[in-house]
């Protein structure tokens, strides 16, 4: 499929997709793991709070997974689609960084 967008361009965004994939992926594990560990007077508050950040980590982890492998040979092109989605991932994971420091005050 030809996208307009130069293979070894087309290279560079599958390789930083699969790195957003791979810390993705890593992100709700670990989230995860605090869910099923979580102790103490915020219990029921933290345990919430990670069943929803591990739940929207393992849609975004097919989300990104889905962008990295619409093309041939795992490549992905630079189109608004896949700008948009690196932009919604972003802006969540400022939302969750936020909701963690908002807890610690």
């Amino acid at each position: 499929m030809d996208t307009g967008i130069k293979a070894k361009d087309r290279k560079v965004i599958a390789e930083g997709l699969s790195k957003l994939l791979a810390d993705t992926y890593t992100l709700y594990l670990k989230t995860h793991y605090f869910h099923w560990n979580v102790t103490g007077p915020m219990f029921n508050t933290l345990h919430l709070m990670f069943e929803t950040q591990y739940t929207e980590l393992a849609l975004a982890v097919d989300l990104v997974a889905t962008a990295r492998s619409v093309f041939p040979a795992a490549e992905a092109a630079a189109d608004e689609a896949t700008a948009d989605l690196l932009t919604q991932r972003l802006q969540l994971h400022e939302k969750t960084a936020w909701m963690l420091r908002s807890l610690l005050e």
